[in-house]
């Protein structure tokens, strides 16, 4: 099981925002009150019922629904989350939360391993979303801000996975990004170089784009909108690939585990010491 990223969370709010932006919202019916994290049930059909959704944004890996103008719907995915269109009287095998929609059509939050969440807020400025990182494709992704959150003993994986250093990476754009930029995952930042680390800046959002034209990777569970698979699964180059040639040098792919969560690499491509392996 994975968190969808950046391209996946993309993918979905795109696919929303075309097909659902300016609806008003009719009914809300609540599935599972665990999945509201700030706000119950009845003031969520009081404040919204009625009101039109009037765009769906993205942060980070949060799915921003902007209902009536001034208020925001944040909703995290976690594992095995989906944020599925479907026709008025549709079910989903796991349905958290539904948002009816006047005239046809509903949008439903879907998790069979309830680890989603929903939090109300009047602004970015509110947790969670005001302590997230850096963002590709925003004007705070600076090479100047992205460079000092190098400073550190910490290795290169665990930095790039770290939400409120740089937001919407996980574990297979970071496991890619650093192989493109040839480096290795497991040195501390500050024993990167800085040619690979600007390298590193560059190719994170080349890397991210790339998935965000195929919708996105899956493996398992993650599906668009419209309960699609992705696609960029048939371009990784090295995540998933242990035992396997790398494509660059011939060499076998390797695997190790850093805090519980398997890192990919090529040891001849990626430059830098084995420190800190599983």
């Amino acid at each position: 099981m994975r968190m969808p990223e950046l391209p996946e969370v993309e993918t979905i709010v795109r696919g929303l925002d075309s097909q659902i932006s300016g609806k008003t919202i009719e009914k809300i019916t609540v599935f599972d009150e665990e999945l509201l994290r700030n706000v119950d049930t009845s003031e969520l059909k009081r404040e919204f019922e009625g009101e039109d959704l009037t765009a769906v944004r993205r942060k980070g890996k949060y799915i921003l629904l902007e209902i009536g103008g001034d208020r925001l719907l944040a909703v995290h995915l976690r594992m095995t989350g989906k944020m599925l269109l479907r026709e008025k009287g549709e079910e989903t095998d796991y349905q958290r939360i539904s948002f009816r929609f006047r005239g046809n059509g509903q949008l439903i939050m879907d998790n069979m391993r309830r680890f989603g969440t929903l939090d109300l807020l009047t602004d970015e400025k509110q947790e969670p979303l005001v302590s997230l990182g850096i963002e590709p494709f925003t004007d705070s992704y600076r090479w100047k801000d992205f460079r000092e959150l190098f400073e550190t003993t910490q290795p290169l994986k665990l930095v790039l996975l770290d939400q409120k250093k740089i937001t919407g990476l996980g574990n297979i754009y970071s496991n890619e990004a650093l192989f493109r930029a040839g480096l290795n995952p497991l040195i501390p930042g500050e024993d990167a170089s800085e040619s690979g680390l600007k390298k590193l800046y560059e190719t994170i959002p080349k890397v991210l784009e790339e998935a965000i034209e195929q919708n996105g990777t899956t493996f398992s569970t993650y599906r668009d909108s419209s309960g699609d698979s992705g696609n960029f699964q048939n371009f990784l180059d090295v995540y998933q690939k242990e035992g396997e040639r790398c494509p660059r040098c011939g060499s076998e792919i390797i695997k190790v585990d850093q805090s519980g969560r398997g890192t990919y690499y090529c040891p001849k491509c990626q430059e830098g010491k084995e420190e800190g392996g599983g």
